[in-house]
């Protein structure tokens, strides 16, 4: 098994068919996505030059796939991240209080006026994901050590505290960002800008060099703290760096799209099923998988309903509380 995990040809070979395989879906779920809406767009119109089916595809369905597929990538290599460090498959963003935590701040700084303020809700969006993560594992630590199941109970009890501030925000919040504040709660892609495309790509950037960059000691640690620290691994070192790159990059993911749940649970468990378990190949192929699961379900939150738009979080959640129960049972 061990040979077969570090074995460059075996790894070479293995990722090439899944990489090609959720390009391949990846791509035709965003020209879908492109395609379909509450208004249909016609592609004879387009390639006519039509201005207004130009400015929809490229002001409107354009910047929201691209937001959408960045948003799925950042939680799921956060997923895959957390997952790898705790070496528990129910770690997620969300379970986790990462994604409530960045929702919370990002609610409480609109409440106080400054969603007008370039930056400041995602600066907040960002302390809160990090905030939550410090809590959560200060919490979950027990002599030296981290406990999976005090992991789990301190992040759905912080959950139940997020879901409670972001209610009283709202409450306190103009009516005029009362829209704008609902989103962190329902989980939407409705208003993405180039901005929110840049801001999420260029963390998710960073995140993922830093997570190659470490890589290789993550795959380690996965087999055990003390099979690591045996081979030389800072373990204590690579866990921080891990946290802050998965929790930074999820912060920005809330910070424009809200609460999307269950996506960093879902895709690195499906993805290690039909494929890999070594980290540097659920990596990329996480990311990937995140994206083309966020773009179907922002696709379906959109057509479903004609004369409405469903939030994303309803769908993920649909597939993602089965999911988990699932996981847990066998956890047992």
């Amino acid at each position: 098994m061990t040979a077969e995990v570090v074995g460059r040809p075996h790894r070479r070979e293995s990722i090439a068919i899944p990489l090609t395989v959720l390009l391949a879906a990846l791509i035709v779920t965003g020209v879908l996505a492109i395609c379909f809406g509450t208004a249909s767009i016609s592609l004879r119109s387009l390639l006519a030059g039509d201005a207004i089916t130009r400015a929809i595809v490229f002001r409107l369905r354009v910047p929201r796939v691209c937001l959408a597929a960045a948003v799925g990538a950042t939680l799921g290599i956060a997923g895959v991240t957390f997952q790898t460090l705790l070496r528990n498959p129910l770690a997620d963003p969300f379970i986790l209080g990462v994604s409530g935590g960045a929702a919370c701040g990002a609610a409480v700084a609109t409440a106080l006026g400054l969603g007008a303020v370039p930056g400041v809700v995602p600066a907040v969006a960002f302390a809160g994901a990090c905030a939550a993560t410090a809590v959560v594992f200060v919490l979950a630590r027990r002599r030296e050590h981290t406990d999976p199941v005090r992991l789990l109970l301190s992040g759905l009890v912080l959950n139940a505290l997020f879901s409670s501030i972001i209610p009283i925000a709202f409450s306190l919040s103009r009516q005029s960002d009362l829209t704008a504040a609902l989103r962190w709660m329902m989980g939407t892609l409705f208003g993405a800008t180039w901005k929110d495309v840049a801001l999420v790509g260029t963390l998710f950037m960073i995140a993922i060099a830093v997570l190659f960059w470490i890589a290789n000691d993550l795959r380690m640690l996965a087999f055990g703290e003390e099979d690591a620290r045996s081979r030389g691994v800072d373990v204590e070192r690579i866990k921080l760096i891990g946290f802050l790159a998965a929790s930074v990059a999820t912060g920005a993911a809330v910070a424009v799209s809200g609460i999307i749940g269950f996506i960093g649970l879902i895709v690195p468990n499906l993805v290690r099923l039909a494929w890999r378990r070594d980290f540097r190949a659920l990596l990329p192929l996480s990311a990937i998988a995140g994206a083309t699961l966020v773009v179907a379900s922002d696709l379906v939150s959109r057509v479903i309903v004609p004369s409405s738009e469903l939030p994303i979080s309803a769908f993920t959640a649909v597939l993602g509380v089965p999911f988990f129960l699932s996981l847990l049972r066998k956890a047992r």
